[in-house]
């Protein structure tokens, strides 16, 4: 019986974090929307997003260039070389006559 009892207790804890979550939500949206100015509409939302999708290029770029990755013109001029050094091996027949 007593477990009974502390399932119902348990229960109970959570049914109280989930209604205080949900008042904690209703109360950061009505913030959020006292927050934002009046006249934004969805141009400018669309607008700002456009500015964070370019900005996150721009980072995206410096990383790689502090980082040493940003010459890609090398690293294909590699690969293309190592595809024509791998077709040449393929080309070259390593079967002998082993006699018979």
């Amino acid at each position: 019986m007593f477990y009974v009892y502390c399932a119902i207790f348990g229960l109970f804890l959570c049914n109280l974090a989930a209604f205080w979550a949900a008042l904690r939500a209703g109360t950061r949206i009505a913030n959020l929307k006292d927050s934002l100015p009046a006249d934004l509409d969805w141009e400018m939302v669309a607008k700002l997003t456009g500015d964070v999708a370019g900005l996150k290029r721009q980072i995206t770029a410096t990383n790689a260039r502090m980082n040493g990755f940003e010459s890609s013109k090398g690293r294909a001029v590699d690969a293309q070389a190592a595809v024509q050094a791998l077709a040449q091996q393929q080309t070259t027949p390593n079967v002998t006559y082993l006699g018979g």
